[in-house]
């Protein structure tokens, strides 16, 4: 009963101050009840306060675009306290997109307990998001013990569904042997599915497999064609792997002022010991 009551407080508060920012009163132009879908409404925030008298109704649509309004800031202001509550309204009737923003919401808040409960929902219905972000959950131990067998099976489940970060975890699952057979071909398998997706890290993974020669026969070339895409768009890694092409000759002509370019760029501990080693040397200034 004491939850009860709090929920229709909490409730009350929200509806009613929605409501007061929102200018409704009884003067409204607005008829409601003769709108069946609130999308038909031109003007956003008419549209809002649709969505606010149906979903005090228990319509669980409009307590989804309630609680994605608040969440991203569109129309009204940011407010995660209130999304929160109309995605909890909307998730207690079984809506999928609400379980999984909830979910995601608590995450940011590290409340993994709450996260938890709402991404087995969602997972439940098969959501490749809530699959890949509840496999986070045992692969990490947030709120679980760590279970990288689970982990993978979640992993995997949504990489079947094309999810392409939970593509990379199984292709990294295969590449470090974690609960699998250390395998490179089968990790560059599905490393190549989100590189020709344009994924940074899937195409500094190709670059990285073609260089070292895991899974694939070493191909200097091949290699500087997928860290060439990763580092135009801005991947560091890959940037102080050109470097270190450019420096040794590897499938390129060696050219000492690239090196040292993309070496800066990447900024990383290697970079700089390289330009300190090429400074040493005098090959650069």
């Amino acid at each position: 009963m004491k939850l009860l009551n709090s929920l229709l407080l909490t409730t009350f508060i929200f509806t009613g101050c929605s409501q007061n920012n929102l200018n409704t009163n009884n003067n409204s132009t607005l008829n409601i009840n003769k709108i069946t879908e609130c999308k038909v409404l031109e003007n956003e925030k008419d549209r809002i306060i649709c969505h606010l008298e149906k979903a005090k109704n228990g319509n669980v649509k409009s307590q989804t675009w309630l609680g994605y309004y608040y969440n991203v800031g569109k129309v009204v202001p940011k407010d995660k306290v209130k999304a929160n509550f109309w995605f909890t309204k909307a998730a207690m009737q079984n809506d999928l997109y609400s379980q999984r923003e909830l979910a995601i919401n608590y995450i940011e808040k590290k409340d993994y307990k709450n996260a938890l409960i709402w991404l087995e929902k969602a997972s439940n219905q098969n959501d490749k998001v809530a699959l890949r972000e509840l496999a986070y959950l045992y692969d990490l131990g947030h709120g679980v013990e760590i279970d990288k067998n689970k982990a993978f099976g979640l992993f995997k489940k949504a990489a079947l569904q094309g999810d392409m970060i939970a593509q990379n975890e199984v292709g990294f699952y295969y590449e470090m042997g974690w609960v699998v057979k250390k395998d490179y071909k089968t990790a560059i398998q599905w490393y190549v599915q989100t590189a020709k997706k344009e994924n940074l890290f899937g195409l500094h993974k190709m670059g990285a497999f073609y260089a070292k020669g895991y899974g694939v026969p070493q191909n200097y070339k091949e290699s500087y064609k997928w860290f060439r895409k990763a580092a135009v768009n801005g991947n560091k890694d890959s940037m102080q792997w050109l470097g270190l092409f450019y420096e040794q000759g590897n499938g390129v002509d060696r050219n000492y002022a690239k090196a040292k370019v993309l070496y800066e760029k990447s900024g990383s501990d290697f970079s700089k010991n390289r330009l300190k080693i090429m400074r040493d040397k005098r090959l650069i200034k």
